[in-house]
């Protein structure tokens, strides 16, 4: 379907959502990054989990937030556009779906293994809006900031939250151009720009936030990434804190998941406490 192209308003079914969410961008397969994660639910949450010490509460009810707490904070984050949608429906491990009565524009939320949390929006045809603003209720004190390689971070009384580059991507695995805007305060913009452009519909935007308590992270290019999926230490470069940190990383997930990631064309961005280089999280995305 090109750009130019229209859709019925009729919404979309939490089977559309969950099928848009799980279309591969370089065979990568989303979904599966939840596959291990046990949840609960409540009368008002469609999912709770607690994994790598942080909780993610998913509502039944779009329009009431996600909370995230760990070390004792909480956070919350609005979804956008939850005019029309319906309860939330478990459609895979870790994944709750929004189906809409209306309208081009769903959203789904996913709880990794990570611990991390996906807000994935999915564009139904080329009427549905280039922006969409998420709300952040955060503790006195707190600020956003955008970092140069347009990830964004942030900050809290007790610790930061990193919100990755953003990334997006059509029916047919085409990336769609995507970028953040902050106000610094409580707010997060995320602008995909598909209007005038021959793609195929839907498409799927994914910002994803994970907890950075005490801890920095670093994304790998694609050729960084193809280089430690072959064992390069030197493409690990000095992250690790030399040879020794670099070898435990590489035998300890990071070959395998650089290897995994290159053969889909994508990169890896690994987290790392500020306090041990043996303690670290991987994550494969688009790049």
């Amino acid at each position: 379907m090109s750009a130019t192209a229209h859709a019925d308003t009729s919404g979309l079914t939490a089977s559309a959502i969950q099928s848009a969410v799980a279309s591969p961008v370089g065979g990568f397969d989303l979904p599966s990054t939840s596959d291990g994660v046990t949840t609960t639910s409540t009368a008002t949450a469609a999912t709770v989990a607690t994994v790598e010490g942080t909780t993610v509460t998913v509502p039944k009810t779009a329009s009431n937030g996600v909370q995230v707490s760990t070390g004792g904070e909480q956070i919350g984050i609005s979804l956008p556009t939850t005019s029309g949608t319906q309860t939330g429906t478990i459609t895979a491990p870790g994944i709750v779906a929004y189906p809409t009565t209306s309208g081009d524009v769903a959203n789904a939320v996913q709880t990794d293994e990570a611990g991390a949390v996906r807000f994935l929006t999915v564009l139904k045809d080329a009427d549905a809006p280039e922006e969409f603003q998420y709300s952040l209720d955060l503790p006195e004190g707190s600020s956003i900031t955008k970092e140069d390689d347009g990830s964004l971070t942030v900050h809290t009384p007790t610790g930061a939250y990193t919100v990755s580059q953003p990334w997006a991507h059509d029916a047919n695995g085409q990336h769609v151009w995507t970028q953040y805007f902050t106000d610094g305060e409580s707010t997060i913009d995320l602008v995909v720009n598909h209007h005038g452009e021959d793609l195929a519909y839907p498409i799927t935007a994914d910002p994803w936030l994970s907890w950075g308590w005490s801890g920095v992270t670093v994304n790998y290019s694609r050729n960084e990434t193809r280089a430690i999926g072959a064992g390069s230490l030197a493409a690990v470069g000095s992250f690790f804190g030399g040879s020794v940190g670099a070898a435990f990383f590489l035998g300890a997930g990071g070959e395998f998941w650089s290897q995994y990631a290159s053969r889909r064309n994508l990169c890896v961005s690994v987290w790392k406490s500020y306090y041990s280089n043996y303690y670290f999280r991987i994550s494969v995305h688009g790049c």
